[in-house]
Formats: structure tokens, sequence, C-alpha cells
């Protein structure tokens, strides 16, 4: 039977669950899993297939969403070697290489990709395409997507007037737009998660000196 006495101990003790429970899950999610680092989205299996970003100073893999996040990411990187999918054939298509020197496109290959650029209406990367030529831009801007290529990114159609434009045309626009996300501190959540087992520790410490009555010493004074 719990007493008055216990009533507090137990609201500590379920206090100090949820906010190690909350702490943990956020920190999961925004630490565990990889995110666009120009939007925050959370990466996929297909975003990893379809853009494979890096950064020539360090050798280092950047994932982002979309072939938009992809060129923004130049405002903070400006030597990097994009390797893109086409977004209507995907692997059924040769893949895209783009080099950025200093800043600016130093190649593209081949010569006829174009990104469709639906964010700038919707101001979603969901509405981000990029295309081998111009038979995939056609059938992406009348269908937003192909149902038969596995690794499809956004399931979506894309707005009317989706602009078309070369990745050179398209790069001074995306770089000025830069990179947005700002995570939460990790500091922040780890508080969360250590004030939340601190109050669970003084909770069991405060159960353990409560004295408790035996079922024998109940029956005794029972009796009496």
């Amino acid at each position: 039977m719990i007493r008055k006495k216990h009533i507090p101990i137990i609201t500590f003790t379920a206090l100090a669950i949820v906010l190690i429970g909350i702490g943990s899950y956020y920190y999961y999610i925004y630490f565990g899993i990889p995110r666009c680092p120009v939007c925050g989205m959370m990466i996929t299996p297909e975003m990893m297939e379809n853009f494979i970003i890096l950064n020539l100073k360090t050798n280092q893999r950047i994932y982002v969403c979309c072939p938009g996040c992809a060129l923004r990411l130049v405002a903070v990187y400006p030597d990097l070697r994009i390797e893109m999918l086409d977004s209507w054939y995907g692997k059924a298509a040769p893949s895209i290489k783009i080099e950025i020197r200093n800043g600016t496109v130093a190649s593209v290959m081949p010569e006829s990709t174009r990104i469709l650029l639906g964010g700038r209406i919707t101001g979603s990367c969901a509405h981000n395409r990029i295309a081998i030529n111009e038979t995939s831009v056609k059938l992406l801007l009348e269908r937003g997507w192909n149902p038969n290529n596995p690794l499809t990114v956004f399931k979506t159609s894309l707005p009317e007037g989706t602009p078309v434009p070369t990745i050179v045309m398209a790069l001074p626009g995306l770089k000025e737009r830069g990179v947005e996300y700002i995570p939460p501190s990790p500091l922040f959540l780890g508080s969360i998660i250590i004030i939340g087992i601190l109050i669970l520790i003084i909770s069991i410490v405060l159960w353990r000196r409560i004295p408790s009555i035996m079922p024998s010493e109940s029956t005794e004074v029972t009796k009496k």
C-alpha cells in the first residue's frame, strides 16, 4: 500500500524517468541519425544513395537531402565533389558529376544536366530534382517522380513554373541562401539526461531511508 510519505518520491521518480526518456529520444533524433546540414531534414537510405558529396579539403563525406541543398553547401565548403543520380532514371542512367572549386563550378558531367528547383516556389526540399537531360526534365515536370525508380527520394509532384536552370546558373543564388539549420546544443540535451539521472538517484536514496512497517509488526499493532 502506498503511504502519503511515498507519494513525493514516486512523483520525483516518474519525473526522472520522463526527463531521461525525453533527453535520450531527442539526443538520438538530432545526433544519432544523420541530418542535412543545410535544412536539418533527416537523411534516408535513398538520400545516401542519390547524393554522394565529398569535401575535397578533408576527404570527408557530407550527407544532404536534395540537389538544392547540395549546392547550398558551397557557402560553407567551397571545394566539393558532388555525384548525384538522375531523379527520374536513378541508377538506370550514368551518375551526374559536379566539381566545385573555390566556390564556383569547375565542371559538370554531362553538360546537359539541369536542376529543377521547385523548392523556390514551395519552400520545400521535397520539390527539388536533378535531371541528366531534357527528356528527364520533361518527365519530372509532368509527373514529379518515377514510380519505377526504387531510389526515388521524394514522391511529390512539382509546382507549376518550377525553374530549370543549369548548375552554373543555379549555384550563385543557392550559395547566397547558404546553410540555415542550427541543431540544438548537445550539452543542453545531455544536461536534461543528467538532471533526470540525479533526480532518480535522489529518489532511490530517499526511498531506502524511509522506515517501512513489516507485516508482522502491522499485525501486532492491530491485535493490541
